[in-house]
């Protein structure tokens, strides 16, 4: 079974194979289960756009549409650094949060063709009319500087960027997963 990704990233209702075809559901961990990541450095990227103008879709639809492809090519290229993605809606927003191995990779992709297209399209169309926004914040996380445990969860966030694995003695508290 080759790795999947949803629409913009890992989603829980279907998913798209990259063998093709469409993936429903996906596999639950019974039990307590962590990420594996202690003894890693990896950035967490949170990115979104903001719908101001419901009705001036026409202007905040190429927004939307434009997270796919990058996404795509990102799961596509993993010696590019990138490890993760969850996708999210709320009411007027869409958040992507990702986990990349390292700041400089981040700002590689940043400054590659796709994404630099993107943004200078947005610049160039939409910036200043108001109908639609875009923010991002970036957090290095150094070594032993954090913890996720998952109960009864698929491989999500952190522990499908890194290593899923059970909740040992040594793991079983949030206090030996920071080593304090």
């Amino acid at each position: 079974m080759g790795k999947c990704y949803g629409l913009f990233g890992s989603c829980t209702l279907f998913m798209f194979s990259k063998k093709g075809g469409i993936k429903v559901g996906v596999k639950i961990f019974n039990g307590r289960h962590i990420a594996n990541c202690k003894d890693k450095e990896f950035v967490v990227f949170i990115i979104g756009m903001r719908i101001n103008n419901l009705f001036k879709f026409w202007k905040w639809i190429p927004v939307f549409n434009a997270m796919g492809p990058m996404i795509k090519e990102l799961y596509q290229n993993p010696q590019w650094g990138f490890l993760h993605t969850e996708f999210l809606f709320s009411w007027r927003k869409v958040i992507l949060i990702q986990y990349w191995k390292g700041f400089d990779e981040l700002v590689n992709y940043a400054h590659g063709e796709n994404h630099s297209y993107a943004w200078k399209s947005y610049n160039n169309k939409i910036k200043d009319n108001g109908s639609v926004g875009v923010f991002h914040e970036t957090y290095q996380i150094e070594k032993g500087a954090s913890e996720a445990i998952y109960v009864n969860m698929p491989k999500t966030g952190l522990s499908r960027a890194t290593e899923h694995i059970p909740v040992s003695q040594d793991t079983n508290t949030a206090q030996k997963r920071m080593n304090k």
